[in-house]
């Protein structure tokens, strides 16, 4: 073999095992859990300040709505604590009123803490712990927190078409779940893994039946992925909540007093 040609040969050999292992990785079977893994978890950012506008068609056509400024900031599992959430309303009905949220790491099997502040008692209650259930405005506490990947057993059900877009489909079983007997969720196929997002969630109740539907349209915003609007049709109660997320800021420096409950009365800048 000519001495000078051999390294030229190596090169070729190497970029075409190379070509090989791509195309293997591109054309094996997706599992389902991995799935989630590239396309569930986001980065969502340091914390966000936004205005959040939730609207409620109730069965009988009434139309329910209330205006928030939302802050939200990112814990990690620092001290057992994923995220807090705080809501000042702005509406006119509620003005003055505010929310405060704190969720736990899954493996804690803390249920999330939350208080409010009524404007004409001008104090802060902490709001008794729900067992996991339905609340009033459309969520669940477990709809609200971030699912460990391990807490279900994932199987990729395939790609399917709607309305010309075609969507990974994987089904989500909890192995312990007061509520729900399984998910659906559509993620969308995208050619790079970081625009795969969770576009819809079906929910079924222990006998099976679907019982809502949640659509999300997302945003990413200095590389952090946020919602910019969720629909949650509740097959149950025959209404519909759409909460649209508006004016968002990312990583603005939130401190930790301001998921206090002695700030939670304070007369926030709207």
């Amino acid at each position: 073999m000519n001495s000078r040609a051999t390294p030229q040969l190596l090169a070729v050999t190497l970029l075409l095992l190379l070509s090989l292992s791509v195309g293997a990785a591109e054309s094996r079977a997706l599992s389902g859990k991995e799935i989630v893994q590239r396309c569930h978890y986001k980065n969502s950012g340091d914390d966000h300040r936004s205005r959040l506008l939730v609207t409620s068609t109730l069965a009988d056509g009434r139309e329910v709505s209330s205006e928030y400024i939302r802050l939200w900031k990112n814990y990690g599992g620092k001290d057992g604590v994923v995220d807090k959430v705080v809501l000042y309303a702005t509406g006119s009905h509620n003005e003055g009123l505010a929310f405060m949220r704190w969720g736990y790491v899954n493996g804690s099997k803390r249920l999330a803490d939350q208080w409010i502040y009524l404007p004409e008692t001008r104090f802060v209650k902490r709001i008794a712990k729900r067992s996991p259930g339905e609340m009033d405005w459309g969520f669940s506490d477990d709809d609200l927190r971030l699912r460990d990947i391990d807490e279900d057993d994932h199987r990729f059900l395939g790609v399917r078409t709607l309305e010309g877009n075609e969507f990974y489909v994987v089904e989500s079983i909890p192995k312990h779940d007061h509520i729900y007997g399984k998910r659906i969720s559509w993620f969308s196929k995208t050619k790079e893994w970081e625009y795969c997002l969770e576009t819809r969630i079906d929910y079924f109740d222990k006998e099976m039946k679907m019982v809502k539907k949640q659509l999300i349209s997302w945003r990413l915003i200095d590389g952090a992925w946020v919602w910019e609007r969720a629909t949650i049709k509740n097959f149950r109660a025959g209404s519909t909540t759409v909460y649209e997320v508006k004016d968002i800021e990312v990583n603005v420096g939130l401190k930790d007093r301001e998921f206090s409950t002695r700030t939670l009365g304070r007369d926030i800048k709207r």
